[in-house]
C-alpha cells in the first residue's frame, strides 16, 4: 500500500485536527507521518536478479538441446527477471530483510525526516515526529532533546504500542489520533503554551 492511500480524506483532517488540538495547549510541535517504505532495499533485489539467474542457467543446462530451439538459452535472463520481479514486492522484502536491518533503515529515515520537516528548529526544542512505515509494519517516535530530558525512556515505547495495536486491530486512524493527543498531554506538562507561543510546523499529515 502506497502512503497516501493508507488513511482516507476524512481520516486525514481528523489527524490535522488532533495535532492542532493537542498545539494548542503547549508550545511544543507535532508532525504526524506515513511513509511507504524507509528504504529501497536494493541487496535483496541485487540477490533476487542472482538466484533466479542461477536457477534460469541450470535449466538451461539440464533441457537446453545444441540441435533444438534457441529460446532455451533465454532461460538466465528469464530467471534474472523473475527473481528481481519477486524481490521488489513489499512482502518479500520484509520476509527477507533482518530485524536489525528493518530497525537501521526505519530509524534512519526517522532521524532524516526529523530533520527535513524543521522539528530540530523548534524554539524550546519540543518538537515530536510520529511515524508509520508500512513496508516494515514499524512506528517510531522520535522527540528533540528539550522534551527527551524531561520524560523517561519507555514513554514513547507505550506510544509506539498504542498505535501498532490499532494498526493490528483496524482502527489506525482512531489509534493515531489516541497517540498524537497523549503526545500533546505529555509537552503541555512539561511546556504549556505560552503567550507569544506561535504554530511553527503544519499540522497535516505528512505522506511519502
Amino acid at each position: 500500500m502506497r502512503a497516501e492511500a493508507f488513511f482516507t480524506d476524512a481520516e486525514k483532517e481528523r489527524i490535522r485536527q488532533a495535532v492542532a488540538a493537542a498545539e494548542a495547549k503547549t508550545a511544543g510541535e507535532i508532525v504526524p507521518m506515513v511513509i511507504t517504505a524507509s528504504a529501497r532495499y536494493t541487496e535483496i533485489e541485487l540477490l533476487g536478479l542472482i538466484v533466479g539467474l542461477f536457477i534460469g542457467m541450470v535449466i538451461e543446462g539440464i533441457w537446453s538441446d545444441p540441435w533444438g530451439s534457441p529460446y532455451f538459452q533465454l532461460w538466465p535472463a528469464i530467471g534474472a527477471l523473475i527473481g528481481y520481479s519477486l524481490c521488489r514486492l513489499h512482502t518479500v522484502k520484509r520476509l527477507l530483510a533482518s530485524n536489525r536491518r528493518i530497525a537501521e533503515a526505519v530509524h534512519t529515515l526517522a532521524l532524516a525526516s526529523f530533520t527535513d520537516r524543521g522539528l530540530h528548529h523548534t524554539r524550546d526544542h519540543t518538537g515530536i515526529l510520529i511515524l508509520i512505515s508500512l513496508l516494515e509494519h514499524r512506528v517510531e517516535v522520535l522527540a528533540d532533546r528539550g522534551i527527551n530530558q524531561k520524560v523517561s525512556a519507555g514513554t514513547w515505547d507505550e506510544i509506539v504500542h498504542t498505535i501498532t495495536a490499532g494498526i493490528k486491530s483496524g482502527q489506525a486512524s482512531d489509534a493515531f489520533c489516541r497517540a498524537i493527543e497523549r503526545c500533546g498531554a505529555i509537552l503541555a506538562e512539561h511546556f504549556p503554551r505560552q503567550a507569544d507561543d506561535r504554530d511553527e510546523l503544519p499540522n497535516q499529515l505528512v505522506t511519502k
